[in-house]
């Protein structure tokens, strides 16, 4: 893409403001032409703009002055339903505030989030929500002073940007506990491929849960995946492969974790006799799967009205009273993980 190199090889303002020593805050007030900087920090400032010959975006400086009325929704893969609902939260809050949403699929590759970035800073929108925590870091390090912007679904220890999810790590503990409370020992982890916080929260929950209770931890039970299906489906067999004992699989996902029942029942195995499924999201096909799927429930709506309510004050330059909204979630029991078997 053309346009994603020319995003590579220009200087950005976070180059201008490394180059002058002062934060990306100070180089935007000099480009804002505002009397709070002080003469000799502009001087320099203008001198490092002169000599990289930098070029502000005149269409993310429009963003300052002017509303657009339209924000952009960024997921890592538009295909994985988890995103499905949380994107209605964000466009039915959105539509009562008299406000379009633009949607950017990642297609769950981050080498191309530099494209998309660059295409985002050329259009005229008034907002970001973003569910790519990759995306998320690049954005904060090279944009955030031009777009407002929040993260849904996962949530960044540091508080430098507002966030609206669940505690990923306690719901993953919440389920390891149901599976070991039930008498499971031997317990496998489906997890992404693609390194975003959640699967990261969750995978990190289920090797502490087992130390926790003094259960080894073995890492060849460990697979990692595309979010799908498929992948669900190909890490099991990867699993089976091993020949070693798997009483249960905790997939990091729904979509994995129906994937993983599928590979087991193609060997000739029961789910939940011979093995144990639980999964996470509470995707709609959870319910109506055979058998149907224990996982945990994410207000997944609710997360999308929450962070365009969050997005709207800071477009509105309204203080956030909080930076980070932690939302409950729910351990639903169904019938994958032997819950009848083991009363």
């Amino acid at each position: 893409m053309a346009l994603g190199r020319f995003a590579l090889n220009s200087v950005t303002i976070k180059d201008v403001a490394k180059a002058a020593g002062v934060s990306l805050g100070t180089v935007s007030r000099v480009l804002r032409n505002e009397r709070s900087v002080k003469p000799s920090t502009r001087e320099r400032v203008l001198k490092v703009i002169e000599e990289l010959n930098y070029h502000p975006n005149a269409l993310a400086r429009q963003l300052r002055t002017q509303e657009t009325k339209t924000v952009v929704a960024i997921v890592p893969n538009i295909k994985n339903s988890l995103f499905h609902d949380v994107l209605f939260g964000i466009e039915s809050e959105a539509e009562a505030n008299g406000y379009q949403v633009l949607i950017a699929d990642m297609h769950n590759q981050p080498t191309i989030e530099m494209h998309y970035f660059a295409a985002i800073r050329q259009r005229q929108i008034d907002g970001i929500i973003s569910m790519s925590s990759n995306m998320a870091q690049k954005l904060i390090e090279e944009g955030a002073c031009e777009y407002p912007m929040v993260m849904a679904i996962q949530s960044f220890e540091n508080g430098n940007i507002p966030c609206v999810s669940i505690d990923n790590a306690a719901a993953a503990k919440a389920m390891m506990l149901h599976l070991i409370r039930m008498g499971y020992r031997k317990i496998a982890h489906i997890t992404s491929s693609i390194p975003l916080l959640l699967y990261q929260d969750r995978l990190n929950s289920y090797i502490n849960t087992l130390k926790e209770y003094n259960i080894p931890v073995d890492m060849d039970l460990v697979r990692f995946g595309p979010p799908s299906i498929q992948g669900g489906y190909e890490q099991m067999e990867s699993l089976l492969a091993t020949g070693k004992r798997i009483e249960a699989v905790f997939a990091a996902g729904d979509t994995m974790a129906i994937g993983a029942i599928k590979a087991l029942k193609k060997n000739g195995l029961r789910v939940p006799e011979d093995c144990a499924v639980v999964g996470f999201d509470d995707i709609e096909l959870s319910t109506f799967w055979d058998p149907p799927l224990t996982t945990i429930r994410q207000p997944k709506v609710q997360i999308g009205q929450c962070a365009f309510r969050k997005l709207l004050s800071l477009m509105k330059k309204e203080p956030i009273l909080n930076m980070k909204d932690i939302l409950p979630y729910e351990l639903v029991i169904r019938g994958s993980c032997g819950y009848y078997l083991k009363k």
